[in-house]
């Protein structure tokens, strides 16, 4: 394998619309005493399992990302901050081309989870070594519906403000017991995951396992936390005070 190296790629690149935010991206958003992302970083800053962290952002952020987030709370691990790209896949593959070789083992992390607890952090990275592929995640709570357009065609909910639902059916019912929500960190052998980025297609997935999956080499799966909320709507942000601040109440 290449150097052993364990490599942290921050995905942080994206627009955040569901937020709803005005001016700042909900990354740059504040969470107590610092910006979300500088929560993120921070656990891996302070991990000692992880030697480097690369910072991908929207174009144009590099230097408010810098100022902002990295100069005043010391984050020291950060050896490159670079621009996204369009999908949270092609803003990994950047990453990796960025890192070269330095790595034997990749850690892609979300920005927008700023609350991952350090001990997950590190069980994941050291189970990931073994197994070469590993995802944290969460048994579905909730009973879990495929659902199609009225006119055949698969489709999401819109975001807030984007006016009414369209009409949706149900395709059919998932067996609850075999679903899970993922989360991040996953983790990855830095070759296997050049060798899905090169073998797969990745405009179809929507997260970096997916393309180990499409090679048929095993992902693993770690359970995850309920706290490692990913910062996606207002009320997500909301529930991240309140952990937050039971987080310093406890301690």
């Amino acid at each position: 394998m290449s150097s052993e190296r364990t490599v942290a790629v921050i995905p942080a690149a994206g627009r955040g619309d569901r937020m709803g935010a005005v001016g700042l991206k909900k990354v740059y958003l504040p969470l107590g005493d610092r910006p979300v992302l500088a929560h993120t970083l921070g656990v891996f800053e302070r991990c000692p399992l992880v030697d480097e962290v690369v910072l991908a952002v929207a174009p144009g952020d590099e230097g408010f990302c810098r100022r902002e987030v990295l100069a005043p709370f010391s984050l020291k691990k950060v050896t490159g901050v670079i621009h996204g790209g369009v999908t949270r896949n092609e803003t990994v593959r950047l990453a990796l081309r960025y890192i070269g070789k330095a790595a034997s083992l990749i850690v892609t992390h979300d920005g927008a989870r700023p609350l991952l607890p350090p001990s997950l952090l590190e069980t994941a990275i050291l189970a990931g070594r073994e197994c070469g592929a590993l995802v944290v995640g969460l048994p579905a709570k909730d009973t879990i519906k495929r659902v199609a357009s009225v006119d055949g065609q698969r489709t999401a909910p819109p975001g807030p403000g984007a006016g009414p639902a369209p009409a949706l059916r149900v395709v059919e019912t998932l067996d609850r017991s075999e679903v899970w929500q993922i989360q991040t960190p996953q983790v990855f052998w830095r070759d296997l995951l050049d060798m899905a980025f090169g073998r797969a297609s990745p405009d179809a997935v929507t997260d970096d396992a997916a393309l180990v999956e499409a090679i048929r080499h095993p992902v693993l799966v770690l359970p995850g936390s309920e706290e490692n909320v990913k910062i996606t709507t207002p009320f997500d942000l909301v529930l991240a005070r309140a952990i937050l601040d039971r987080r310093v109440k406890l301690s």
